[in-house]
């Protein structure tokens, strides 16, 4: 029998169904292969999560060691409380679970039923990192369903607040968030390692299966330049100051001058490590590095080693203080209101005489000012290796005007860290080399190997070693019989410099009332060992000078960091040859024979000058019966015979800022005439000085009584 034949309808719906299914077939075929080959590596990973527990395990975080190898930070192992939500839900306790652990733990019962809450479906869940011991055993004695431990790593800070704003502080996670911790995080953090374990679809693990293991490699660990005790003693000094004269914030740095490398950095406000969230953002701070100010008197040390560098000024020049000097823009004064009369350059730096140090800015001039200004690193960051550090604020040269830089010459309108400050004078106390401050002597591997020693390092010669002598020379009279003189330590010769400077209030400029008082000194001047730094913000005293504040404060710390580190006392003949302190009445010394004048002079410890080719003293400056301090100037004018004066001119003296009895001497001494009009001090004549006259001349004299204001607040000692 013959088949019947399909029919055309027929076979259009096998062949539509035939394409379906070819499709169909070839859409599945499609899938599959994506799956395998595109999504295959991600299924697999999801897969593989999902049949493993990868729990991390902490690296040990490298030790930090003071110099001598004391531990200053470390690690240890801790526990940290986690949770399988899905058993702490599957034991029907959850509520007996949150109560039990917030009391034990001090947390929120509400906050910690909602957490658990919140991971209902998961298998993990921190409750507490990083709990105490005796907290950790209470837990485990519960045995709670879903509740288990982690060993985790934990910072500790053995000595406490000591150094805390330096060595910073980690996180939860163990990352370093401050200070050193966070400059050398990738250092001293190591790699954290994994342990997989496999888990059943509820995410139980599941005993005796493969656990694979990636061990961890702990960190390095840093060896500072640092070292604890004379830590100890600067924050001893820190805190007895504090004390005393309740400043708002306070520093105190010390270096060696020849390496770079810190030694010692304590400040107030500070903090413990150990609990840094129980403390604002404002202690953390490391102001040493962090924060600005304008130095003042300090910087003076600065103007000095650039002008005698660049021969604008030796250790003889002579200078007259009016008490005021006057600038285009107006009249700036000196720090006492008063004139310091006729000095030598040494004197002008012990008495820290403002006048003289603007007129020696304003000879430098603005580029040779800012050659040394950027030699000796300011307006740029130092490239210590620590978080936060301030590159500082100058004065842009090319708007630099006289005032600005009359006004930086005595340490204000600039603004500097105290570590530029600092680094700076060791350069001018090392013989000229600006090193790079050093804070990290090596690193060692986990193990106590060294796998790096970190040498110091010169970044450029700035003055010689014959302008560092001076410098020094001259410094150690300010300590021996100027401002400095509280700083004095027996038995070492003893180099620095007071600073006073007006506050700047932000939007308000300097402020009326307020003050940073600073001492900054070296010892020994002739081999300079150690330098320091002592800074406050704002005392309340009855004096508030550097000298009066910090002079004490830098004396007691130095004398026992000196003592510690073995510096050799030195004998008094080694000493510089420094005016002393003791006062004298000045002889009247005129119509004398210039050779006995001398003698008696000399024998009243005054250094004398002998003006004129005559036998015979005709005047004196200063004049008999002054009171001064042994070891000060003296000048005796000789009479000439009068065929050498006649028909010859003379030129006519500076007597600025001379009282009246003063300047009538010295123009006897040039055989001129004199006459004044007012009270007080010289501050203007005709002829002006320097100008040629006959003898005989009828010099003018104005005078005015000393200010007490100034055109703006200026450096004080």
């Amino acid at each position: 029998m013959r088949q019947k034949p399909v029919s055309i309808n027929s076979k259009r719906r096998i062949q539509i169904i035939l394409v379906i299914a070819s499709l169909a077939f070839a859409g599945l075929f499609g899938r599959l292969a994506w799956i395998q080959l595109y999504k295959g590596a991600e299924y697999e990973n999801l897969a593989f999560e999902h049949r493993y527990n990868q729990v991390t395990l902490d690296a040990m975080r490298g030790f930090i060691y003071d110099a001598k190898g004391r531990p200053l930070a470390i690690s240890v192992m801790t526990d940290t409380v986690i949770a399988n939500p899905i058993e702490v839900f599957k034991s029907g306790k959850v509520d007996q679970i949150s109560a039990q652990l917030a009391e034990i733990l001090e947390m929120d019962k509400e906050a910690l039923r909602k957490k658990f809450s919140d991971n209902e479906k998961r298998w993990f869940m921190y409750v507490k990192r990083k709990v105490q011991e005796d907290k950790a055993k209470a837990i485990r004695a519960l045995k709670l369903p879903g509740i288990s431990f982690q060993d985790e790593a934990m910072r500790v800070y053995p000595k406490g607040p000591l150094l805390a704003n330096f060595l910073g502080f980690v996180g939860t996670d163990n990352n370093g968030l401050s200070g050193l911790e966070i400059s050398y995080d990738s250092i001293l953090s190591g790699t954290p390692g994994r342990l997989m374990l496999e888990q059943d679809t509820r995410g139980r693990n599941i005993p005796a299966t493969v656990q694979k293991l990636i061990p961890s490699q702990d960190g390095a660990s840093i060896v500072l330049t640092i070292d604890e005790t004379v830590q100890y003693i600067l924050e001893r000094e820190i805190a007895a100051a504090v004390e005393k004269y309740r400043p708002e914030k306070m520093g105190i740095l010390a270096m060696e001058p020849k390496t770079g490398r810190i030694l010692g950095m304590a400040q107030y406000p500070t903090f413990d490590p150990n609990h840094f969230n129980e403390y604002g953002q404002q202690d953390w701070r490391n102001i040493l590095v962090s924060d600005v100010y304008e130095p003042g008197s300090t910087f003076k040390t600065v103007v000095m080693a650039g002008a005698i560098e660049e021969g604008i000024v030796s250790l003889n020049d002579q200078f007259t203080c009016s008490g005021t000097i006057k600038l285009t823009a107006g009249t700036m004064q000196c720090w006492r209101g008063l004139p310091h009369g006729r000095q030598t350059f040494v004197e002008g730096v012990q008495n820290s005489c403002n006048p003289m140090f603007i007129d020696i800015g304003l000879k430098m001039g603005r580029d040779t000012f800012y050659k040394y200004l950027n030699g000796f690193g300011f307006g740029r960051k130092t490239g210590i290796d620590l978080a936060g550090e301030a590159a500082g604020i100058l004065v842009p040269q090319r708007t630099c005007r006289e005032l600005d830089l009359a006004s930086m010459s005595i340490g204000q309108s600039n603004a500097v860290t105290p570590l530029q400050l600092l680094n700076a004078f060791c350069a001018i106390a090392n013989g000229g080399s600006l090193m790079k401050p050093q804070i990290v002597k090596e690193i060692q591997d986990s193990e106590g190997n060294v796998l790096q020693e970190i040498a110091p390092e010169v970044i450029r010669q700035v003055i010689s070693q014959a302008t560092s002598d001076r410098v020094m020379g001259v410094l150690e009279t300010v300590v021996s019989s100027g401002t400095g003189k509280t700083a004095y330590i027996e038995g070492y010769r003893v180099g620095g410099k007071t600073g006073t400077a007006q506050k700047v209030i932000s939007g308000k400029g300097y402020a009326e009332h307020e003050s940073i008082v600073s001492f900054m000194g070296v010892a020994p001047v002739n081999d300079p060992q150690v330098a320091c730094l002592v800074m406050m913000d704002n005392p309340h005293a009855d004096s508030v000078t550097g000298g009066a504040t910090c002079g004490p404060i830098y004396q007691a710390a130095m004398q026992d960091v000196l003592s510690y580190l073995q510096v050799p006392i030195q004998v008094e003949p080694q000493r510089v040859n420094a005016p002393s302190l003791d006062e004298i009445t000045l002889l009247d010394l005129t119509e004398m024979p210039v050779p006995l004048a001398e003698n008696l002079a000399a024998s009243q410890g005054m250094a004398v000058s002998v003006v004129g080719t005559g036998s015979q003293v005709y005047a004196q400056l200063p004049l008999a019966n002054t009171r001064m301090m042994r070891g000060g100037g003296v000048v005796l004018y000789t009479n000439k015979p009068d065929t050498e004066m006649q028909g010859k001119r003379t030129t006519t003296p500076d007597l600025a800022g001379m009282t009246a009895a003063e300047a009538r001497t010295a123009a006897k001494a040039w055989d001129l005439q004199f006459e004044s009009r007012g009270s007080g001090v010289v501050v203007s004549q005709q002829p002006a000085p320097g100008t040629m006259v006959f003898p005989g001349t009828l010099v003018t004299a104005s005078l005015e009584e000393p200010v007490t204001g100034g055109m703006q607040e200026l450096a004080g000692p």
